[in-house]
């Protein structure tokens, strides 16, 4: 079975909170020469070769199935046969076949009901059964007769003696008759959903299936959850009339089992670019049920398991997928009345989900896509997803489940791997989800940047090499599908490049599917097909829990002078090295980034570059997009050096401000606007907006922060008062943060630093503030608020504003940065401007327009 997480990452949020203090400065724990150790990979054969692929001699064993079950709904019981054709494709003989029976996980004196507690968490049993009863179950090779067979259970697989030992190259014939009861809770497997339409009802675990036999470790008998042999599934379910049936398989015998509308529609359908209502609200209130049993067949090949739903209550749409191959799929939803209203649209999307997966990867495989609500949070079989009908929220809407439960048609349909590690299942169909809702523009089970910041904590977590079983719960939703999503997120778009690495990722999907690649085959495919050596980072990120911590050790200018350049020493603290973006910001408003390959640590722990100033640099930041985990981002930037020097010179705080208001234009120029409007944009389409007008008698003044069209906050001050709002709320302001608030708002606050109640103070001393040595004043405004500005000692112009003291909330922000002053209307305005929220961080804005009057 394959699962959902977004309800698992619940308790990441409160597990990997950034810690409150930053990790302490001790000395560096790195070792280049263990980073970047070599990986001992086995010798590559003609089975797997050296460079990731299946080789010549690559061989794969195949299960079919021919499966019939009748199902009642009055006791919940299903009774069934299921014929198993068994092909030894290996180079050696079987004496026997393990099969597994995901029912016996109900049963009392299962393993699960002693390693879970009841009601405690989502995979708990809380509901006993008999199990997987076995009424009969018989055995032959090739084609001779079929015989009672031997076998003995243990848990959820059955040993089955063969007869004889199958040779290489023939088959045996497994036929077993057997029953089951539907959990109406089934460890959010299964189960059953009451609606007043009626009860839907969800089965996985339909029919005893062919554990994996392979040239790693021979049977898989362990964990084999995620580990399927793909084979033919032929399947007959027969429930009452007017129930529906829908899952695995296409349907073979649409006109013995629908009525003539829904089969005029459902044949529609198959041909329509549009959505088409197969089944709607009037066709489930004319349903009658009778006394009659109708039989469902379903077929498709690449199975070897099945999921179904079953239900009167169903409301039924589908719509046709071309698909890049030329073929086409039909994609469906069937779901209760009462279901969330985003299942009305899910069909539609479903269309894009499939199309762009196939387009980006390789082509869907299943001739229908198949999506069921119900009471599961979400579960996904081959051709068909089961996820919950009302849960439709943050992380965790129809959408989000929907693009997860179909990405594992890819991850672990096809690529059906090493069931010992569940990254490859869950965390390559998550960072597939990812890029499909970068493109898409669909709502992500978690924020990248966010989930950083959760790896980015001191807590130890479990290696993502560490099997699957023996995750703890608590652990799960990080190790198998935040950790490696993320890792893979990073490595495509911070050390390899996108078009290169979905190049060797599309060539592994393809090499491998419906094939069983193990973790060192995915390791040496995007190895071989990107041409990179990545042992540093397979080690850093999935067999060790190392942690990474690049750190700014010195920015100097070259003999003191800014024109020629500044060198950057920069070093490594922890034991993971990554390639390093630096952002480096001048005086001027230039904005540089510098992209360091991961190679820059081969050596030692510590790297300098030159970068070819020509004006004072202000900033230095490493990974200024927070793309790649942090122990402690506080030694990633440099802002000049803090040092303190007295002033030596006469000067006055007026003195100070005047030649400021000189420099961008003189005081009289900038008392003569009437009206002004300034614009600066970010890249994340933040509008930070400016206005000042003024009337008759009054004085109004406004700064707004907007994005995406949507005012955020909003400052409007005239003479009876400051008015601020938060996303169209008032927030209620003591005196200070009024006063504060006036001051920001107003365009040019320098020309009332000198009005009736102002207090204006210039330090006693230089500091070096972002690169340059600055006058410090200090403002205390009528209302009680205090304010710091710097201005460039050489240039006169002003580098930043901010509270002295950080505050969160009250605020609209609490430190301005200033660069690239040029002029228009007469005037310099800063071409860039950092803004910097309380309890946000910074956004680096470029100016848009000016509209002076």
């Amino acid at each position: 079975m394959y699962f959902k997480f977004s309800i698992l990452l619940v308790g990441v949020f409160q597990l990997f909170q950034p810690a409150g203090a930053a990790q302490s400065n001790k000395d560096t724990t790195y070792n280049p020469a263990e980073a970047f150790a070599p990986l001992n990979y086995p010798p590559g054969n003609d089975i797997r070769t050296a460079d990731g692929k299946p080789g010549g001699h690559y061989w794969q064993n195949k299960a079919d199935y021919r499966l019939a079950v009748t199902f009642d709904t009055a006791s919940r019981a299903i009774q069934g046969t299921v014929n198993i054709t068994y092909a030894n494709n290996s180079p050696v003989a079987l004496d026997y076949v393990w099969l597994q029976a995901s029912q016996n996980r109900f049963r009392k004196d299962a393993r699960m009901p002693m390693i879970t507690k009841a009601g405690v968490a989502r995979f708990d049993v809380e509901e006993y059964t008999d199990g997987c009863r076995i009424h009969a179950m018989q055995v032959a090779n090739d084609k001779q007769s079929l015989r009672k067979a031997i076998y003995e259970e243990a848990g959820n697989y059955i040993k089955v003696q063969l007869p004889a030992p199958l040779l290489p190259g023939h088959s045996a014939v497994i036929a077993v008759a057997y029953d089951f009861v539907l959990p109406v809770i089934g460890s959010d497997y299964m189960g059953i959903l009451s609606t007043p339409h009626g009860k839907v009802y969800q089965f996985s675990g339909m029919f005893p299936r062919v554990c994996v036999y392979d040239a790693v470790q021979g049977w898989n008998v362990a964990g084999s959850g995620y580990l399927v042999e793909p084979g033919n599934l032929d399947a007959s379910i027969t429930v009452p009339a007017g129930l529906i049936v829908q899952g695995t398989g296409q349907l073979m015998n649409p006109e013995a089992v629908l009525s003539p509308g829904v089969l005029e529609r459902y044949k529609k359908a198959w041909k329509s670019d549009s959505v088409i209502q197969v089944r709607t609200e009037t066709d489930l209130r004319n349903t009658v049920a009778g006394n009659k049993q109708q039989t469902w067949h379903f077929y498709t090949p690449n199975a070897g398991d099945g999921i179904w739903g079953i239900s009167a209550a169903f409301l039924w749409d589908a719509v046709r997928v071309n698909l890049p191959d030329g073929r086409t799929t039909l994609a469906m939803a069937l779901y209760p009345p009462e279901s969330h209203p985003d299942w009305r649209k899910i069909t539609g999307q479903m269309k894009d989900i499939i199309r762009l997966y196939s387009h980006n990867w390789v082509p869907y495989p299943y001739s229908t896509a198949v999506n069921i609500a119900g009471s599961i949070t979400g579960v996904a079989g081959p051709a068909v997803s089961v996820i919950h009908y009302s849960n439709s929220s943050f992380g965790n809407t129809v959408w989000t489940k929907t693009n997860h439960e179909i990405g594992h048609t890819w991850f672990n349909m096809m690529i059906a791997a090493d069931s010992k590690h569940g990254w490859m299942c869950e965390g390559l169909n998550t960072f597939i989800n990812l890029v499909n809702c970068d493109s898409l523009k669909g709502e992500p089970a978690f924020d990248v940047n966010t989930a950083v910041g959760w790896l980015s904590t001191p807590k130890e977590l479990t290696t993502l090499n560490t099997p699957a079983s023996s995750v703890k719960l608590e652990d799960m939703a990080m190790v198998m599908y935040v950790k490696p999503a993320v890792a893979l997120w990073v490595l495509r778009n911070e050390v390899i490049g996108k078009q290169r690495f979905d190049k060797a990722f599309q060539s592994f999907v393809k090499d491998w599917a419906f094939k069983h690649p193990t973790p060192n085959d995915f390791f040496r495919a995007i190895e071989n097909g990107t041409g990179t050596d990545l042992s540093w980072f397979w080690r850093s990120w999935f067999l060790t829990d190392w942690k990474s911590n690049p750190a700014i050790r010195q920015v100097e200018y070259v003999k003191g002078d800014p024109a020629l350049g500044i060198d950057v020493t920069i070093e490594i603290k922890r034991n993971m090295p990554m390639p390093l973006t630096v952002e480096i910001r001048e005086f001027n408003g230039t904005v540089n980034r510098q992209h360091l390959p991961v190679d820059i640590w081969q050596q030692k722990g510590t790297y300098t570059f030159h970068y070819a100033s020509v004006s004072p640099v202000t900033t230095v930041i490493l990974d200024p997009a927070n793309a790649i985990p942090d122990l402690d981002r506080s030694n990633n930037t440099w802002k000049g050096t803090g040092v303190k020097t007295p002033v030596t010179t006469r000067v006055t705080a007026e003195q100070v401000v005047n030649r400021y208001l000189s420099a961008i234009g003189g005081k009289a120029a900038l008392q003569q606007l009437q009206q002004a409007t300034i614009n600066y944009t970010s890249n994340e389409n933040a509008q930070l907006d400016f206005k000042k007008q003024w009337q008759p008698g009054t004085t109004q003044t406004t700064l707004s922060l907007n994005m995406i069209h949507m005012q955020l906050a909003n400052i409007s001050t005239s003479d009876t008062g400051v008015q601020f709002t938060r996303l169209g709320q008032a927030v209620p302001l003591s005196a200070p943060q009024q006063a504060q608030l006036s001051s920001n708002a107003t365009l040019f606050p320098e020309l009332h630093f000198f009005d009736q109640g102002y207090q204006t103070t210039l330090d006693d001393n230089l500091v070096n503030a972002n690169g340059m040595n600055a006058y410090v004043v200090h403002v205390v405004a009528p209302g009680g608020s205090r304010w710091d500005y710097y201005y460039d000692v050489t240039t006169g112009y002003k580098i930043k504003e901010c509270a002295p003291v950080s505050t969160v909330g009250g605020l609209l922000y609490d430190r301005l940065e200033f660069a690239g002053y040029q002029p228009q209307h007469g005037i310099q305005w800063p071409a860039t401007l950092l803004y910097n929220a309380p309890g946000e961080g910074e956004s680096l804005l470029q100016l848009k327009k000016v509209t002076v009057q």
